[in-house]
């Protein structure tokens, strides 16, 4: 999949992901190595993948990390968005918690 997000699509992804490795109470060796490679499946090499990661650690620290994700309006983007979170979650087994979060998502872009 190459990367066809706008920045701030990008630091939505990055925010959300962190959240979703947090959501569970449990951040595990597979959620991190599929953090690290996430940059390079959206076609990013790994400086710019960091700089957006660093970016929407320091601009999105909390829940409202979330929010950015439910905010996408572009529907290529927000797919792009859960493919992402959900194989970040299915790293390990999935969680009544990441399935929260996703069917959240999903459930708030289909109402939009």
């Amino acid at each position: 999949m190459t990367a066809s997000l706008t920045h701030d699509e990008l630091l939505a992804l990055a925010a959300s992901a962190r959240l979703m490795m947090r959501v569970d109470g449990e951040l595990t060796e597979g959620e991190l190595a599929y953090a690290e490679r996430m940059g390079a499946e959206l076609g990013l090499d790994r400086a710019t993948w960091t700089a957006v990661w660093d970016e929407a650690v320091r601009r999105h620290p909390d829940r409202r990390a979330l929010q950015r994700a439910a905010d996408l309006a572009r529907p290529e983007a927000q797919d792009i968005v859960y493919e992402h979170l959900y194989r970040l979650a299915e790293r390990d087994d999935l969680v009544d918690a990441e399935w929260d979060v996703l069917e959240w998502l999903d459930a708030t872009w289909k109402s939009s």
